[in-house]
């Protein structure tokens, strides 16, 4: 049972208007009465890690799912389960792995909430990737693709999320950003809000690499990390739902793929 123990933002009200982030399975029960909308964010994919250009793709987003007004109260509970991002492709060439789903059930909800999550990167030159999709809610939303030599996807909050996407090769890759922007932690009384994506890298050198700007933030999807020296090539990672950047290395032993983003459950007390 929680009760506040993942994350409460501010609200307004005085706090009378919490908003509460649950990035952890469990049995969550309302702390208050009142009126609450609830965002339903499923995992992302993470991005592949190969030693050939041909075969690199990074992962899809996973979808979304919204509930916009339910009536609760202190004696109601509701099982949370959270989908965990896809893993990392670590010291051998390999696709990425799909993010898992995440859903919520419990009083007074007819169906289930959920969002499927994205597909991981494949060793191919296929376009896109397959993003997680949203249902039984107010508004359910696709997640944005990853794919060959781009980013990774974005969650979509007003509708199907954004691609990740490429200046014209796999060195200018980036994630697709989130479609509504702002700092995802200060969301609250019913709103919600991303980042923008991770920016892809490319170098030719002998020093192992870090993913740097590649990484995402909330909602976005991260870069790919290209290296084409001898050590290690570390892609973006996303952080919440966004698809994980692919890395092409050099050497197979120094494949580090970027991970999908964790799936989250964002509870938002309403007036």
């Amino acid at each position: 049972m929680s009760n506040f123990s993942d994350f409460i933002g501010g609200g307004g009200g005085g706090g009378s208007f919490p908003t509460i982030f649950l990035h952890n399975s469990q049995t969550w029960v309302p702390p208050q009465d009142g009126n609450i909308m609830i965002h339903v964010i499923g995992a992302g994919g993470s991005g592949c890690g190969s030693t050939v250009d041909t075969t690199i793709q990074s992962g899809a987003a996973g979808g979304y799912c919204r509930k916009n007004s339910l009536a609760v109260t202190t004696s109601g509970s509701f099982t949370v389960t959270i989908g965990a991002g896809g893993a990392s492709v670590i010291g051998a060439a390999g696709a990425g792995a799909a993010g898992g789903t995440t859903s919520v059930a419990g009083t007074g909800l007819s169906s289930t909430l959920t969002a499927t999550g994205g597909a991981g990167g494949a060793l191919s030159n296929g376009t896109y990737t397959t993003a997680g999709v949203g249902s039984n809610g107010d508004l359910n939303t696709t997640g944005g693709r990853g794919g060959y030599k781009i980013g990774g996807g974005a969650v979509g909050l007003s509708g199907t999320g954004i691609d990740g996407g490429s200046a014209g090769d796999y060195g200018t890759t980036f994630g697709g950003r989130c479609d509504i922007l702002g700092d995802f932690y200060s969301s609250s009384l019913g709103q919600l809000s991303g980042s923008s994506g991770g920016k892809g890298i490319y170098m030719h050198s002998s020093q192992d690499n870090a993913a740097g700007e590649s990484e995402a933030g909330p909602l976005a999807g991260a870069g790919g990390m290209t290296m084409t020296g001898a050590n290690a090539s570390i892609a973006g990672h996303a952080s919440i739902g966004g698809g994980g950047g692919f890395t092409f290395a050099g050497n197979v032993v120094r494949i580090h793929s970027g991970r999908g983003g964790q799936g989250c459950v964002v509870i938002q007390y309403i007036p």
